[in-house]
């Protein structure tokens, strides 16, 4: 077997140990490597409005954060949190845009503050600053109210008899 082989069958082992013992860290892995993918193609694309083509900080900085949500809401909800089928409007697509459009409305007024400098590499660290800060609550938010995790019953609910008083 080869160093790379072995490495990526050692790597494939830990991360189902991971799945297994922690899924809330193993979904927390999996976020920050969605993370990974969205957000250098949201600051790209913010260098590129602001820098580039001379937009206003504020509106490259909302554009660029709207282009963004769609892959990460795609990639959270289907490999991230594993869920299938619909989507349901009400129950998942418009929560996830209000936290996104919170967040872009947080990013845009430090985007906006920073864009007195003129200085694109600023507005750029501006805005990867506040994604950064509000990236660990959106997680908590998405893992706990928009796509909780499906529980296993407890040992102890599993062997309780019926009509048993539970604690």
């Amino acid at each position: 077997m080869s160093a790379v082989a072995s490495l990526r069958a050692k790597t494939l082992r830990a991360l189902a140990v991971v799945k297994e013992r922690w899924p809330a860290w193993y979904r927390l892995l999996r976020y920050s490597a969605a993370s990974c993918i969205v957000a250098p193609m949201t600051l790209v694309l913010l260098f590129l409005l602001h820098g580039v083509a001379g937009w206003e900080a504020w509106h490259a900085n909302l554009l660029s954060v709207s282009v963004g949500a769609v892959p990460a809401y795609l990639i959270d909800r289907y490999w991230v949190w594993s869920r299938s089928g619909r989507n349901r409007l009400w129950g998942e697509i418009v929560p996830f845009w209000v936290i996104t459009v919170v967040g872009a409305a947080i990013s845009t007024v430090g985007v906006n503050a920073a864009s007195r400098w003129d200085n694109s590499g600023l507005i750029v660290l501006v805005n990867f600053g506040t994604y950064a800060v509000l990236w660990l609550v959106k997680f908590f938010v998405l893992d706990r109210c928009l796509w909780p995790s499906r529980r296993a019953p407890s040992e102890e609910q599993v062997h309780r008899p019926a009509g048993a008083a539970g604690a």
